[in-house]
């Protein structure tokens, strides 16, 4: 599945004495391939999840055309663009987030819950959660975990309806050394199996993973290499 950004911007407005207005992200034409890894890097304050928010389709641009398979997705229905993202886009947000009354496998099934019947994905759900090293806690409520677990738990819950486009913002940023390693293997894999694959990351060993790079600077993207 392609996505295709044709003259993406968002700006923001606020009270000052100089300026109502800044730029998150300035125009921006941008392709996210197919059967890729594809990195955004970048300072705090670059623009770098305000970007990733708007490619997750959870933040609408000011300005431009976000194309995913040749539908312009922000002219879709709120209700056929949420069923639309939730099927085919796997989001990993920054933070840390869960839904504290739910347990980490109900957490994890909550999207495939949402428009199907999510008791079919819990042996993949389970499957996951092994693969975050996160089994033995699937009956744990989610405001019981630590940060870099709720981090784990988001990265299964992204991958519970197989997405075609995975969207990760600073997925390892609470993770130790030898799982951001399965994590960054794990993206690796869902791009070789065919997934658009974004990562947006500070981590240097999350280079090596990637078939493409770019960088974000005051909202202004461009191609490394």
């Amino acid at each position: 599945m392609k996505l295709l950004c044709e003259g993406i911007s968002r700006r923001f407005f606020r009270n000052g004495k100089n300026t109502n207005f800044f730029n998150a992200v300035e125009k921006t034409f941008f392709e996210l391939p197919e059967g890729a890894v594809t990195e955004i890097v970048g300072r705090s304050g670059s623009g770098k999840t305000t970007f990733a928010n708007i490619l997750s389709g959870l933040l609408t641009p000011t300005e431009g055309v976000l194309l995913i398979d040749g539908v312009d997705f922000f002219s879709l229905p709120d209700e056929k663009r949420s069923q639309f993202r939730n099927k085919n886009i796997g989001i990993v947000p920054q933070g840390q987030t869960g839904l504290s009354s739910l347990t980490v496998l109900e957490n994890v099934l909550a999207p495939a819950f949402m428009y199907g019947d999510g008791k079919e994905k819990e042996s993949l759900a389970k499957e996951l959660l092994s693969q975050m090293d996160l089994f033995e806690l699937c009956d744990v409520y989610s405001n019981e975990l630590s940060g870099g677990e709720l981090r784990r738990m988001s990265i299964a819950r992204a991958l519970i309806n197989s997405p075609k486009i995975i969207i990760a913002d600073e997925p390892t940023g609470d993770l130790d050394d030898d799982t951001t390693r399965l994590v960054l293997s794990l993206f690796r894999k869902k791009a070789d199996e065919g997934a658009s694959v974004l990562i947006v990351t500070h981590e240097h060993d999350a280079l090596q993973y990637a078939d493409q790079i770019y960088r974000m600077e005051k909202g202004v993207l461009s191609k490394e290499g």
